[in-house]
């Protein structure tokens, strides 16, 4: 039995054999929000490399997702992007929880959990194979659009929405694979600290008063909606064939 990915796909292919002419007039977009952002990216990506005929670039639009690959994942994802196979906008709003994890797989979690309270339950996990590296943390993907609510910067250079390239390390190859590159810009250096769950010890309650703490609320279509409405004048224009020249 076909599993739904094949089923999708099927449907599509019929569309194009049947008329030609859609190879040339028509793209395939996938889009969803929150757990539905994660998929449309997997489905995106696989849907990249399905057929040769199909029409390229497949463009991913994701809206809140979370992180959906490891590092290698990630890597694969990018050269897909770079051979003009596929194209991914993820959207994500300032201090969106769910936009922030998993930043590890269970596996992962479960070693690292091990190594700090039990180095000889550790060493047992590692004897039978079932430990997990660096391998097991997780990555974003695509062209970041994250937008605030409060505007950043002053006068004209002030600005809610800001875009960043999560595969640009692995295009340039300076990513190590270390663990402390999986942070929501998609890996290497420090450009979204910030935003990691694991990089604060405590948090002051000054910064609880203000809206610096992820909240759920962000991560609601509602919040989306009007975030994306606060910078429909800043993006006009601008396309995502422009972002990925």
């Amino acid at each position: 039995k076909q599993n739904k990915f094949h089923e999708i796909m099927t449907h599509i292919q019929t569309l194009l054999d049947s008329n030609p002419a859609y190879r040339t007039t028509y793209k395939l977009y996938i889009t969803g929000h929150s757990l539905g952002g994660a998929l449309a990216t997997l489905f995106g990506f696989y849907a990249s490399s399905f057929h040769p005929s199909l029409p390229r670039p497949v463009t991913v639009v994701s809206v809140a997702s979370p992180r959906v690959g490891n590092l290698e994942f990630a890597r694969t994802f990018a050269r897909f992007e770079s051979y003009g196979c596929l194209r991914h906008l993820r959207i994500a709003n300032h201090k969106d929880p769910v936009t922030l994890g998993p930043t590890v797989s269970s596996k992962r979690a479960l070693t690292l959990a091990t190594m700090m309270l039990s180095p000889l339950g550790y060493a047992a996990l590692k004897l039978s194979g079932r430990d997990a590296g660096a391998e097991e943390t997780y990555y974003h993907t695509g062209m970041k659009m994250k937008l605030r609510k409060e505007m950043v910067g002053v006068g004209v250079e002030g600005k809610r929405c800001e875009l960043s390239y999560s595969g640009k390390v692995f295009v340039l190859g300076t990513n190590d694979g270390g663990e402390g590159v999986a942070n929501d810009g998609g890996g290497g250096g420090k450009g979204d600290e910030e935003e990691d769950f694991g990089r604060k010890s405590s948090v002051s309650s000054s910064l609880l008063a203000t809206q610096d703490v992820p909240l759920v609320s962000y991560h609601f279509g509602g919040a989306y909606a009007e975030r994306i409405a606060l910078v429909k004048d800043e993006l006009d224009g601008l396309t995502l064939n422009q972002l990925y020249l």
